[in-house]
């Protein structure tokens, strides 16, 4: 893996704080939140002011991003979501399932919501939102998209994962293999309680835009509706999958050279 640019990093992830926080917030907010010094975080988000990605206010003492930072991936998001179509999807599967659909893409050492949709007993739960982060190992969604990779990259990854995680936490290359194995053999994903207790989620690959990172489509739920309509939620699911598909085939390359 390539060395990290401490200040890139933390610009960024400056922008995935506001785009899980959806409000404005102040300096002490921000550090603490990331754990960052506030003297280097003043001093990135004047910089963020000064490119116009924030917007200060001095009365209120906050910062929150401009339409400028929004525009800055658009060109990106039509491919996939301008037309309404995978999003227009998932409300359908919610609707079809009463479970939460859930867009997921590889980030570091996590799997990162980028959409989702909640489901009734999703609503209140903070935790379910895009930018949640879950564990790219020990998740059915972080084994949807591991199944990509070849085995020395996932050698590489279990070991720098595992060195900051809890002994409790460590998964072994050879569960991760057997896991991913299923995977491949069933066509799907599922785990219990590994980031929520009492709820759960089934999960599959999802056909990506040309040049953007693979991406897994999930649906989340109860552990009693899961478990009672596991079947109807992985037909739901397929289904989905498989329309995304065929949309996807019909557009023309807007990634090409």
């Amino acid at each position: 893996m390539a060395p990290k640019v401490k200040s890139a990093q933390r610009a960024i992830e400056i922008l995935e704080f506001f785009a899980r926080r959806k409000a404005p917030a102040t300096l002490s907010e921000i550090a603490a939140a990331l754990d960052y010094p506030a003297s280097s975080t003043l001093a990135l988000l004047r910089t963020l002011s000064e490119m116009g990605y924030l917007d200060h206010s001095s009365s209120e003492r906050t910062f929150v991003p401009t339409v400028k930072a929004a525009l800055l991936g658009i060109w990106v998001n039509d491919a996939l979501m301008a037309d309404g179509t995978i999003a227009r999807l998932m409300y359908q599967m919610r609707e079809e399932t009463g479970g939460t659909p859930t867009l997921g893409i590889q980030s570091g050492h996590h799997v990162q919501y980028i959409h989702v949709v909640r489901g009734p007993d999703a609503l209140h739960r903070r935790d379910v939102a895009p930018g949640t982060l879950r564990p790219l190992l020990r998740s059915a969604m972080g084994t949807v998209l591991l199944s990509l990779k070849p085995p020395s990259e996932l050698w590489a990854l279990v070991n720098q994962i595992n060195a900051h995680e809890l002994p409790e936490h460590r998964v072994s290359m050879a569960e991760l293999g057997k896991r991913i194995q299923q995977y491949r053999e069933s066509g799907y994903a599922y785990s219990e309680g590994v980031s929520t207790p009492g709820a759960g989620i089934i999960t599959t690959l999802l056909a990506a835009p040309a040049h953007q990172p693979p991406m897994a489509l999930g649906i989340g739920a109860s552990l009693v509706a899961l478990r009672a309509k596991k079947l109807d939620f992985l037909k739901a699911l397929q289904r989905v999958v498989e329309l995304h598909r065929k949309h996807m085939e019909a557009l023309p390359d807007k990634f090409g050279h």
